[in-house]
């Protein structure tokens, strides 16, 4: 996951590096294309002026003439005294400071005389700086909000790849928890089929083999259980009408038999009118046998165990209690955890139970909407209560 998120903010700023070199790169080509246009309008400016002044009183705002008469009589505009000294140089173009301010000059030749022409810089140089501040205010903000575009669609397109990952995770977590008891009791009755087998012991070989059935078929459900989980994490989920009562009917008189073999009573009631709700049948009945299944487990031979289905307004409320040993509270507040198991936990088969459990029950009945609670006094029994919306249009 850390190294998913990291792979993110490189991608991001090598994104956002990009994008600001490429930023950088039009700044400079528009600044040069903005400076070569100012040179080229001073140029055009200064030639226009120097060719065609008559006196120092058409110089045009800005700028400054400075003539010579062939005389040797020099006049020149208010504040033309700069350009007095290049009377004296070649002509052409020069650049002249005075008083920190700065001047391009052109110097040209005409029949009547020297003309210096000269443009005050300031203007231009404060234009540079303009378009300067705005490419560097633009670079910035389009550095930051690259920088928050990549971050935000970098963050969308790794969350997938993330919770993918997490899933994986997960599920390597769980499986190597879950597997690894009903693993080892199938390595035992493998060593003692071949014990048995190697003595010649066929009749017990047998029944190790019937128990090695068995065994696989626990086996079997707790990799359902598994897989049921990451499906219901991975966020997908049928949406059918499901008839609850129906479900918890079917659930009864497929764990009927187990019952009757520990010497339960298992009832199965509903209430009048239709128990409907939207989700999955199939994890709906993992729920619920799960329920059922765990209601025997922690019964005494004699007891009941009573599974009823009715309808409470906008919700179907499913209800499995038993008379058993009950639940205490320290196992109550971690009943729903992951791997958390009470301090009896078998299956209503009387085998040891290594399925997720509970844990996959709040897992199903939260992916549809609902909620799951449990009442209990020790030694008198619980009951879990689960409540999920009716379906609509009934």
């Amino acid at each position: 996951m850390a190294r998913v998120r990291r792979a993110g903010r490189i991608v991001a700023f090598q994104t956002s590096a990009a994008l600001a070199a490429v930023l950088l790169l039009v700044g400079l080509v528009i600044a040069a294309v903005f400076v070569r246009g100012q040179n080229n309008q001073i140029t055009e400016d200064l030639e226009v002026v120097a060719r065609s002044a008559d006196d120092t009183g058409d110089a045009p705002p800005g700028m400054e003439l400075v003539l010579r008469d062939d005389s040797g009589r020099v006049t020149s505009s208010p504040g033309g005294n700069v350009g007095v000294p290049l009377l004296g140089r070649a002509p052409g173009f020069a650049d002249v400071d005075d008083d920190h301010r700065h001047y391009r000059a052109l110097v040209v030749d005409r029949p009547e005389g020297r003309v210096v022409a000269l443009t005050d810089l300031a203007p231009y140089r404060a234009g540079l700086t303009r378009l300067l501040s705005a490419l560097a205010l633009a670079e910035l903000a389009g550095v930051l909000a690259s920088i928050a575009v990549v971050v935000l669609f970098t963050r969308r397109s790794v969350q997938p790849l993330a919770q993918a990952l997490a899933l994986q995770r997960r599920f390597v977590a769980d499986a190597s928890h879950e597997l690894r008891a009903p693993l080892t009791v199938l390595h035992t009755r493998a060593q003692m089929l071949r014990r048995r087998i190697e003595s010649g012991d066929l009749s017990g070989a047998g029944r190790d083999a019937e128990a090695m059935v068995a065994d696989t078929q626990v086996l079997s459900g707790v990799v359902d259980d598994l897989l049921a989980s990451a499906t219901l994490a991975a966020g997908k989920r049928e949406a059918n009408r499901v008839d609850l009562a129906g479900v918890a009917e079917s659930v009864c008189a497929s764990l009927g038999a187990q019952a009757e073999t520990v010497g339960v009573t298992l009832a199965c009631g509903r209430g009048d009118g239709v128990v409907e709700v939207i989700g999955s049948e199939a994890s709906l009945r993992r729920a619920l046998t799960a329920l059922v299944d765990n209601a025997l487990g922690h019964e005494h031979r004699g007891g009941a165990v009573d599974v009823t289905v009715r309808r409470d307004g906008q919700q179907v409320i499913a209800e499995v209690s038993d008379d058993g040993t009950g639940i205490d509270e320290a196992t109550k507040a971690t009943l729903f955890e992951r791997f958390s198991h009470g301090p009896s936990h078998t299956s209503g088969s009387g085998r040891e139970s290594y399925g997720i459990g509970l844990a996959l029950v709040r897992e199903i009945v939260t992916a549809h909407g609902g909620d799951i609670r449990v009442s209990s006094i020790v030694g008198k029994g619980a009951t879990f209560v689960v409540s999920l919306p009716a379906a609509s249009g009934e």
